[in-house]
């Protein structure tokens, strides 16, 4: 009975499909004027080009065409090797688990949003270079505090992750369709705190689209509305794209305010392990108080020793104005960076 027992485990773990995933990117970045007192830094980096990633997917198949899956995946700082963020959470990134079949699949837990997944599938750099472009998290775009306190955000996602989220999505040949349902799981107004999305993503030979909307309400009960719209074109190597996102958050006493992002790219392949990458972001932030602009210029080249190993070099510049201008008072920046990415 003990070697029976023993045997059971290890026949579990035959049936389904487990892989252990992630990548780690260290490097060094310089950037003048990070102060009022305009004065230059040099920095190591982690996760600059990708995101620094530890992770555990796996699938099972369950008979009749349902298969159940599950995500984990945690961030961490290679600069320390302590996780990425200030809440102490083991899987920050991602902790979802679902259910599906050919009609599609059910996940629940902490995902990625609809919306977020729109703006990496129009993305340029295809969510490359987070801590700099402001289409995933903001990275650079300092809103006014009252803003930010509001519920008002940077980015083009409204939000990267959603907690108790309920997310479907199905795939029917090129075309994606996506919907969630993030509760809010206050007992006395089920809409507080919640956020709904519906969005599609298309990704034919040549041309390529994407949408999302999403619906928020604050904690204290006021609205958050939300779109990105896109697409592109690729020719022989080559990836353009272009896109539009716009927030706009209520408030008690300030009225609307508006956060709006456009931004535009493309992809050049330079030599067969080689690519050029350059991008436009220009973030417009409006309100009843007054308004302002950023405006980002980036330009990167990636050179891929293999499918898992590439060196990076990139060069941005940034433009600020208005109410956009950062607590440091400065109104232009320029940054380098170089760095090394492995995925396993």
């Amino acid at each position: 009975m003990l070697a029976i027992a023993a045997m059971l485990p290890a026949s579990a773990c035959a049936q389904s499909n487990v892989t252990i995933y992630g990548a780690i990117d260290a490097g060094l970045r310089y950037q003048t004027d990070v102060d009022a007192a305009g004065r230059n830094q040099l920095t190591a980096t982690s996760g600059n080009s990708y995101s620094n990633r530890l992770g555990f997917r796996g699938e099972e198949s369950l008979g009749n065409g349902l298969t159940a899956r599950f995500r984990l995946e945690s961030g961490f700082n290679s600069k320390t090797g302590a996780l990425d963020n200030t809440k102490n959470m083991l899987f920050n990134r991602t902790a979802s688990a679902g259910i599906g079949g050919k009609w599609g699949y059910i996940d629940l837990g902490r995902q990625y949003t609809i919306g977020f997944r729109t703006e990496l599938f129009l993305d340029p750099f295809d969510h490359h270079f987070t801590p700099i472009v402001p289409i995933s998290s903001g990275a650079g775009t300092s809103l006014p505090a009252a803003a930010t306190a509001a519920g008002l955000g940077a980015s083009a996602s409204t939000g990267t992750r959603f907690n108790n989220d309920v997310q479907y999505t199905g795939t029917f040949g090129a075309l994606t369709l996506r919907a969630e349902r993030a509760l809010g799981e206050d007992p006395a107004d089920a809409d507080r705190g919640s956020a709904s999305a519906a969005g599609f993503s298309y990704a034919g030979t040549h041309l390529l689209a994407a949408g999302a909307y999403t619906r928020k309400e604050t904690a204290a009960g006021f609205a958050n509305r939300a779109f990105i719209v896109g697409g592109g074109v690729k020719w022989n190597g080559i990836v353009a794209k272009a896109g539009l996102s716009r927030e706009r958050q209520d408030t008690a006493t300030q009225g609307v305010l508006q956060h709006e992002l456009r931004f535009a790219g493309v992809r050049l392949p330079v030599a067969p392990a080689l690519a050029l990458t350059t991008g436009i972001y220009r973030a417009d932030y409006d309100s009843a108080a007054g308004g302002g602009r950023r405006k980002l210029y980036i330009a990167s080249l990636t050179y891929a020793f293999s499918k898992r190993t590439n060196v990076y070099a990139e060069f941005d510049v940034n433009r600020y104005d208005g109410l956009l201008v950062p607590a440091s008072q400065q109104h232009g920046q320029r940054g380098v960076s170089l760095g090394v990415m492995q995925a396993f």
